[in-house]
């Protein structure tokens, strides 16, 4: 008769570094909380500030065509401006013609010049005034940084709303630096109701995952002070690095998402330990307590900070990119999660060890509470030890209809279209967006960011001639517009019939780079750049399409390499990096259909622009592949655990399962609403990625961890394990136990 092997005690085990860190930071709990509550005034008193000091999105590549032009414009034709401010105005009662209209205009464009722009005055010229006289623009170029030039758009549009104030006739300010402003506020606005609807649900799970208060409260105190602080350190950042209000978002999206998360890991798993420790009746000692902070540090600890360092790995791989909004959202991302990392390491175990049995006040009744904390021993094996043991059975009955239903979802991804939305349908009510709405009826959608050509060399000045001749026939073509020649350069502006943002306008550049520039300029021996708006649009998609293959080729390499250094195994990592693939491909497919071609967009209160944000793809895969590591680690781990204790995998997954299914349930669940709660934002961008962060989370924590690994692991059998002795011996032993 084979005797059953009970699993040796975790105190029992020699201490890890994770372990004896786990005991130090208990011990030392004092210290570490009033450092922590210093660094949070100090955040809280600069938080005021953060805003201000962010500055505009930056969708330019570095070396790239429409880089080129813009500094070829800045440094031949300073007149041109970066970009283009348009003063707009409108009258149902008058026409341009009226007294009180041109008194109107007269003074906003003298309360816009005492600010250094130079408006033209719409009577100054042909094309500014509508057909039918009730509209008029005044454009006016706009230089210096984009951080600059969005802090004197946001005081022009103060200036011309006092200037027209309380008369006859509307005056707004629009163009790409007033659009981003307002949009930042659009933006700001849809992450306080994100998160106004996201935390308190999310509170709700936290309590129906733990059954007891305390325990539920506390992962949103740690989240939420990681957020403060790192939120408070990207805007000490922001001027140097010039960060945006977009990327901020997502940032304390994710921040309250993986702080979470990693916080009830670590909580999790020191209440189980807790009670392990704890006779019925008996309150734990300090030395339990503390020995139960020091093993959920050691466990637990490991998986929050193995995930970490993977997704700030896959984060950090973006910088392989050469456009500056990849370099922003890897900077804040990463920082944000860095950020979770050291809180759950630190202040959490300090909490934690204050805090001791009574991190269970406040509990629900007995069949809302998790099976295994029973005080003085284990629980007997649960539903989802059952689920394990039925994959376990039938892995490829389970396993292979799960794998054909990833397959599918996959299949949209041929398809995918790179652009860029400028979120107007957000800003309806904002004034940038009645100007520009104002300027796409009377006049042209694409006249407030004309395309910019400049060639200089040889004889540009005729190739600029025949150009303008070929693009003002074009049927997508509204005006043409020489900006003249600077010594050997010449200049033009193509407005479109096209909104800036539209696939249509795309196209055009296209076609201008690919035909009309060349077959104009033959033989002029001129050098031409085409820049503008939609040009940069269309150099970030191709820079984002072009460098994806080696983007995903760096996370699966390095992703890899890490986990066969914390496994110790080949089959566990390749396992882990082909399913969190293809789970990842899936959720970009999904993403692809919902919001490429509108499917359920009118569930979902969004019109589709035919595109995806040229940006999406490379940042949703490097955070998804991130962040599905909080999973497989934490599930992995704990098989490893079970069979050093069993050596049974039969018997090792089933446990495995057992303990950790609910805390993976609740941390997807938690992040689906974090994340979810993105789709009540107005900003499309913000919609999809919200949108492909939840799916994503959601299909990896259901389908992949909770069906597909316990069933190939299952089949693979003692072959999970399986290390060649010289591989073994030349491997760091950083996470050998």
């Amino acid at each position: 008769m084979t005797r059953p092997t009970t699993k040796r005690p975790a105190a029992e085990r020699p201490a890890t570094r994770l372990q004896r860190w786990g005991g130090l930071v208990a011990r030392r709990r004092a210290p570490v909380l009033v450092a922590w509550l210093a660094v949070l005034v100090a955040a809280g008193l600069f938080y005021p500030h953060v805003e201000g000091r962010l500055g505009a999105p930056d969708y330019l590549v570095q070396g790239s065509e429409s880089s080129k032009a813009q500094s070829l414009l800045a440094e031949r034709f300073p007149a041109l401006g970066a970009e283009q401010g348009v003063l707009v105005f409108r009258s149902a009662r008058l026409t341009a013609d009226a007294p009180e209209y041109r008194r109107t205009v007269d003074r906003v464009i003298a309360a816009v010049a005492a600010h250094g722009a130079a408006p033209h005055s719409p009577y100054a010229g042909p094309g500014q005034i509508s057909a039918d006289r009730h509209v008029a623009v005044a454009a006016f170029a706009m230089s210096g940084s984009r951080a600059d030039r969005a802090k004197k758009a946001d005081e022009l549009q103060r200036r011309t709303r006092d200037a027209a104030a309380g008369g006859p006739v509307e005056a707004y300010l629009t163009g790409a630096s007033a659009i981003t402003n307002d949009l930042s506020d659009a933006e700001l606005r849809d992450q306080e109701v994100a998160e106004s609807i996201g935390i308190p649900i999310a509170l709700i799970a936290l309590l129906l995952a733990f059954g007891a208060v305390v325990s539920a409260v506390l992962p949103v105190v740690v989240a939420t002070a990681s957020v403060a602080v790192c939120t408070a350190l990207l805007g000490l950042l922001a001027g140097a690095l010039n960060l945006d209000r977009f990327v901020t978002v997502v940032a304390t999206v994710i921040g309250v998402g993986v702080g979470i998360d990693y916080a009830l890991f670590m909580i999790s798993r020191f209440r189980e330990e807790l009670a392990r420790r704890t006779r019925p009746g008996v309150q734990p000692s300090r030395d339990d307590v503390r020995a139960s902070v020091g093993v959920a540090v050691r466990t637990s600890g490991r998986t929050v900070l193995t995930a970490g360092l993977i997704v700030m790995v896959a984060l950090g791989s973006m910088a392989l990119i050469r456009g500056h909004i990849f370099m922003e959202i890897a900077i804040a991302a990463g920082l944000m999660v860095a950020c979770c990392l050291v809180a759950s390491l630190t202040v959490l175990p300090a909490l934690l060890s204050l805090l001791g049995h009574r991190v269970n006040l406040g509990a629900l009744p007995k069949r809302f509470r998790p099976a295994d904390l029973t005080p003085g021993g284990a629980a007997a094996p649960g539903r989802w030890s059952r689920w394990a043991s039925v994959v376990l059975r039938h892995p490829y009955r389970l396993g292979i209809p799960a794998l054909l239903l990833l397959g599918a979802m996959c299949l949209p991804l041929p398809t995918i279209r790179l652009g860029v939305d400028w979120g107007l349908a957000s800003l309806t009510g904002t004034p940038s967006g009645k100007g520009q709405q104002i300027v796409a009826t009377a006049f042209s959608p694409g006249a407030v960011g004309p395309v910019q050509v400049v060639g200089c060399g040889g004889d540009a000045a005729t190739g600029m001639g025949r150009l303008a001749d070929a693009a003002g026939g074009d049927r997508r073509t509204a005006r043409v517009l020489p900006a003249g020649q600077s010594g050997d350069c010449a200049a033009m502006q193509i407005v479109l019939k096209e909104r800036v943002d539209s696939p249509a306008a795309s196209a055009f550049v296209r076609d201008l780079r690919s035909d009309l520039v060349p077959h104009a300029f033959a033989g002029t021996g001129a050098h031409v750049k085409v820049g503008g708006l939609t040009a940069e649009y269309v150099d970030l998609s191709d820079e984002t399409t072009g460098k994806l293959p080696l983007v995903v080729a760096v996370i699966l390499t390095l992703s890899f390499c890490y986990l066969l250094v914390v496994f110790r195994s080949v089959l566990v990592p390749v396992k882990a990096v082909l399913l969190n693939l293809l789970a990842t491909v899936a959720a970009l497919g999904v993403t692809t259909q919902v919001f490429q071609h509108g499917l359920g967009s009118g569930l979902l209160g969004f019109t589709s622009s035919g595109t995806l944000q040229a940006y999406l793809p490379v940042a949703l895969f490097a955070l998804l592949f991130g962040l599905s590591m909080d999973y497989e680690v934490f599930l992995v781990g704990r098989i490893q655990e079970e069979r050093h204790a069993t050596h049974d995998d039969t018997r090792a997954i089933p446990a495995a399962l057992d303990h950790t299914a609910r805390q993976i349930t609740a941390a997807a669940s938690i992040m689906v609403i974090v994340f979810g709660a993105l789709l009540f934002a107005r900003v499309l961008e913000l919609k999809q990625f919200g949108f492909g962060l939840a799916f994503a989370v959601l299909l990896d924590a259901t389908v992949v961890r909770l069906l597909l690994v316990p069933a190939v692991m299952g089949v693979a059998g003692r072959a999970n394990w399986w290390l060649p002795g010289w591989l073994d011996r030349r491997l760091p032993a950083a996470w050998k136990e």
